[in-house]
C-alpha cells in the first residue's frame, strides 16, 4: 500500500462507519476509495479522506438524504449556509405535513383530537354509481417530487397512443395509487385514460376494463388541488369510510374529469366502496 493508504476495514474502524455504509457511499459517488485492487477487489482509502467521511457521518445523523449530502459536499463555499437552508426547509415540510398525520391516525383508527381537514369534511363526500369503462394505462413507480411531471407525461403518452390507433377519448383521466407515493415511497401509480374503439396494446401501454363500481369521492377545486391542501380531502374520505364502517373496494385515486380550469372542481379524490 502507498503511504497514507488503509484498508476499508481500517478506514471503517477509524471513521465509525460500517462496511455497508462505505460501500453505499462509494456507489453513490460520495466517498470513493482511492484504489481498488484489480485482482482481489479490495478497497483502499487515504487518511486524507477522514475529514470528508466525518462530514458525511454528521450529516447522516441529521437524516439528510444522500443526494442532498452530495450537493453540500460539492459546494465550494458556504456549506454551513446550505445545511441551514436544508434544515429550515425540512422544518417547514414537517409543519405542512400535519394533515398527513391526521390521515395516518384516522386510517389506524386512533385520532388525536379533531381532524385538521381544512375546507373538507365528511359531508363533502359524494357517492355515485359508475359504469364499466375501457382504459389505456401505464404503471410505474414515482416519487412525490416527480408526481405532477410524471402524470403529465403519462397522459400525453396515452393520448398519443390512442390517436395513433384511431380511438376516441375525452379530457378525462385518472391516476390509481397502488402504493404510497411520498418522500420515501415510490408507488407505483397507474395513469388511466378511458377510451372507445378497437385498438391493440403496445409497449408499456395496457388495455383493460375498469369495472362498474360504487365510488365515493370528494370534489376538489383548483385552489385546493395542491399540497398540502389536498390532503384534507383524503382525510375527509378516510374519515367517511371509518366512521360508517364502510369497506374500501380498491386503491385510492385522483380523477380529473374535465380540462383544468382555475375555477370550479377539477379533481375528485376517490375510492371504490366495497
Amino acid at each position: 500500500m502507498a503511504d497514507g493508504e488503509v484498508t476499508i476495514g481500517e478506514f471503517a474502524r477509524r471513521t465509525g462507519l460500517s462496511l455497508k455504509a462505505l460501500r453505499l457511499y462509494d456507489a453513490r459517488g460520495l466517498l470513493e476509495p482511492v484504489r481498488v485492487d484489480p485482482g482481489s477487489g479490495y478497497r483502499y482509502y487515504d487518511l486524507d479522506q477522514l475529514g470528508r467521511a466525518h462530514t458525511i457521518s454528521l450529516l447522516r445523523r441529521l437524516e439528510m438524504p444522500l443526494g442532498t449530502i452530495a450537493d453540500v459536499l460539492a459546494t465550494s463555499a458556504g456549506q454551513a449556509a446550505a445545511i441551514r437552508s436544508w434544515w429550515d426547509g425540512r422544518q417547514r415540510e414537517l409543519t405542512e405535513r400535519g394533515p398527513e398525520l391526521d390521515l395516518v391516525l384516522h386510517v389506524l383508527g386512533e385520532p388525536d383530537g379533531p381532524p385538521r381537514t381544512g375546507r373538507f369534511g365528511v359531508d363533502d363526500v359524494v357517492v355515485e354509481e359508475v359504469g364499466a369503462r375501457t382504459v389505456a394505462s401505464v404503471r410505474h413507480p414515482v416519487l412525490q417530487e416527480d408526481l405532477v411531471a410524471s402524470l403529465t407525461s403519462d397522459v400525453l403518452e396515452l393520448r398519443a397512443f390512442l390517436d395513433a390507433g384511431g380511438a376516441a377519448y375525452t379530457a378525462e383521466f385518472w391516476v390509481l395509487f397502488h402504493g404510497a407515493v411520498g418522500f420515501d415511497g415510490d408507488g407505483p401509480i397507474e395513469t388511466c385514460v378511458p377510451y372507445e374503439g378497437a385498438i391493440a396494446p403496445a409497449g408499456a401501454v395496457t388495455l383493460r376494463q375498469e369495472p362498474a363500481q360504487t365510488l365515493a369521492y370528494v370534489p376538489v377545486t383548483a385552489a385546493d388541488c395542491r399540497y398540502p391542501e389536498i390532503i384534507g380531502a383524503y382525510v375527509a374520505l378516510e374519515t367517511w369510510f371509518a366512521s360508517g364502517g364502510r369497506a374500501q373496494g380498491g386503491p385510492e385515486r385522483e380523477i380529473y374529469p374535465v380540462p383544468w380550469s382555475d375555477e370550479g372542481v377539477v379533481v375528485h379524490v376517490a375510492r371504490p366502496v366495497s
